[in-house]
């Protein structure tokens, strides 16, 4: 009598398992529930049955559990709990994002909105986020990009470029 009830509690933990990762992925009350249950089992064999019969039960449960793991790893339950798509970047699209973004240094545009330090430029038909070094820039005023980092594009007054250029040298 006292097997029938270990097998059965085992068997309703292993249910409960199932339960888990079939109709409420993530809860993990009910697993937990399911695990509690098969370690109660089978503490509860190896004290009444003693060394040799909690080894049985222990192995037994490992053989159902596995078969079990197989059983749901081919249906495609497991597929709940795995991120599927890739989250590396395409190196070449990063390359061709880093060259498209580059060909924009050196470049002339009219700020759109009032660079605070950071606004909307447009230069060459396109409007592009940027930063100023540290001062404010009024809309409507011609600006030139003059570096950029892995985001952003930094601008200067274009005046004020020219005047820096020419003084120089």
């Amino acid at each position: 009598m006292e097997l029938l009830l270990v097998i059965a509690i085992i068997i309703a933990g292993l249910l409960l398992i199932v339960a888990e990762v079939y109709f409420v992925p993530g809860f993990n009350v009910v697993g937990i529930l399911g695990f509690l249950c098969i370690v109660f089992a089978l503490g509860f064999m190896f004290v009444e049955s003693g060394w040799i019969g909690g080894v049985i039960a222990l192995l037994g449960t490992v053989v159902v559990g596995a078969g079990l793991f197989y059983w749901l790893w081919q249906s495609g339950a497991w597929d709940r709990f795995v991120l599927t798509t890739t989250l590396r970047r395409d190196e070449q699209l990063a390359r061709r994002e880093s060259e498209q973004r580059e060909r924009y240094l050196g470049k002339v545009g009219v700020a759109l909105t009032p660079l605070r330090p950071t606004g909307i430029i447009e230069v060459e038909g396109e409007r592009l986020e940027v930063v100023t070094e540290g001062e404010f820039i009024a809309a409507g005023s011609r600006v030139r990009i003059v570096a950029r980092d892995r985001r952003r594009h930094f601008v200067r007054l274009a005046e004020a470029h020219a005047s820096q250029s020419s003084g120089e040298g």
